[in-house]
């Protein structure tokens, strides 16, 4: 493309000279550059003299072939700076019901106002999902759920689920002391679209405890937990930062405090094989200003193969 930048403004200006100071060249480049693709072409291209230069007929065939070309070439570079300098374009996203009810508001609707230019498409499902065979360009998940070739960050603020029950239920049925006692009572169950039933994840001598909880009601929504569990049909196990307001106004009370669960990252997750769009990076770079302005959280920070 250098040779034929130089061709197509020489053949433009009928100067070498000109053309020199036009791509701040010095003039014995501009010769040694249109000597190089005549030898390159086995063909005069222009007729030079000490007073003019005029394309050859076989410079005209190459004018006429190359100008449009080359016009379209830096044409395509330019849409490329001006979307760098202005994002735009679409980004697709594939993260659990939970994750769009933690995050809807505090990332997705502040990373709009920010960028309107830029198309958010969220597609929230339990079900995992393959982004690159389904076309995404990122996930949300747990760092355990996220295949070992991506790149993952921590997306948002480190948060953990909640044993929890109302008032009314733990006075008329008595309140877990230990995490086993969760077998005397109703709790409410959460199912995966696979069918599975989710053990609820605690903490007991620096151990992690997987427990099997049974009752007589099953959800797959957070928000329908939270309301069954206000309406006093069960211990519910959702996301703390969901529940804030109703454990400020105590008409949910957080219970195995001693057994919790430590607080842990969602993660953003893309491919590593595929070039990443300027939308794109833009957005890793909003999530990384918006909330880490610092540095990465230093534990699990970033995974992902070579």
């Amino acid at each position: 493309m250098q040779h034929i930048q130089v061709f197509i403004h020489v053949a433009k200006y009928k100067s070498f000279i000109q053309t020199a100071k036009l791509l701040n060249l010095s003039a014995s480049s501009i010769t040694n550059t249109i000597n190089t693709l005549e030898n390159n072409l086995s063909t005069r291209l222009f007729n030079r003299s000490t007073r003019s230069v005029a394309l050859t007929q076989e410079g005209h065939i190459l004018f006429a072939a190359m100008a449009p070309i080359y016009d379209d070439y830096f044409q395509a570079l330019d849409q490329l700076n001006f979307q760098q300098q202005h994002p735009q374009g679409r980004i697709k996203i594939s993260l659990p019901l939970v994750a769009q009810e933690l995050f809807f508001e505090k990332i997705f609707v502040p990373f709009q106002h920010a960028h309107p230019n830029i198309e958010l498409e969220l597609n929230a499902s339990d079900a995992l999902v393959n982004i690159i065979e389904e076309g995404f360009d990122f996930g949300i998940r747990y760092n355990e759920q996220i295949p070992q070739d991506m790149i993952a960050i921590p997306f948002g603020n480190a948060t953990r689920l909640i044993a929890v029950a109302s008032p009314e239920f733990l006075q008329q049925h008595g309140l877990p002391q230990h995490i086993d006692d969760l077998d005397n009572f109703d709790c409410i169950n959460r199912q995966f679209p696979s069918g599975l039933k989710y053990a609820w994840e605690f903490m007991q001598q620096q151990q992690k405890i997987n427990k099997k909880v049974s009752g007589k009601l099953t959800l797959n929504s957070d928000r329908m937990i939270i309301k069954a569990a206000l309406n006093h049909l069960g211990i519910a196990y959702v996301y703390e930062d969901l529940i804030r307001q109703e454990l400020e106004q105590q008409i949910l009370i957080p219970l195995l405090d001693a057994y919790q669960y430590p607080k842990s990252y969602f993660y953003l997750y893309y491919s590593n094989k595929h070039y990443m769009s300027a939308t794109s990076q833009v957005f890793i770079q909003w999530i990384k200003n918006h909330f880490y302005p610092d540095e990465w959280p230093k534990i699990n920070a970033e995974t992902g193969g070579d």
